[in-house]
């Protein structure tokens, strides 16, 4: 993809008396400006377009949630849309109760301080004690190797 766009801009002469009086005495050069744009696009050697590589995991999402669903028995369905349908109302009253507490203005101040003062504790506690730190970095490490797959 070229872009190509360039400009020239004449600055438009003020009517006053300043500037009556200005221009008389020195000349008024005339500014002009040269913009330039060029974009040029990557070089797509090996690299798969980022839209078609999520299309791709979403068709893969789908036939996962089909083939789950057609592996549920019949008696398990509406137990599993009521579970979902659950979830959505408790996502939507805990949005609206964080909402409501928010705009209590001691309330949210002093959790943001109970939220600063636990986060400089977990800091200190875990970050100074070497043996401590070695504890977390390995948990994060589990953790991470247990979320992506690898062993």
């Amino acid at each position: 993809m070229m872009l190509k766009a360039s400009s020239t801009v004449a600055l438009p002469t003020r009517k006053g008396a300043r500037a009556v009086a200005r221009s008389a005495a020195l000349p008024v050069p005339v500014n002009k400006r040269v913009v330039l744009v060029r974009a040029e696009p990557e070089s797509s050697t090996s690299a798969e377009d980022p839209s078609a590589k999520l299309q791709k995991q979403a068709e893969e999402v789908l036939k996962t949630v089909q083939t789950k669903w057609e592996s549920t028995d019949d008696s398990e369905k509406p137990a599993a849309i009521a579970i979902i349908v659950g979830v959505v109302v408790a996502q939507i009253a805990i949005g609206a109760t964080i909402d409501a507490v928010d705009k209590i203005p001691i309330v949210n101040k002093g959790l943001q301080l109970i939220g600063v003062a636990v986060t400089g504790l977990f800091a200190y506690r875990y970050f100074t004690d070497p043996a401590e730190r070695e504890s977390v970095k390995k948990s994060v490490d589990a953790f991470v190797k247990s979320v992506t797959g690898e062993k």
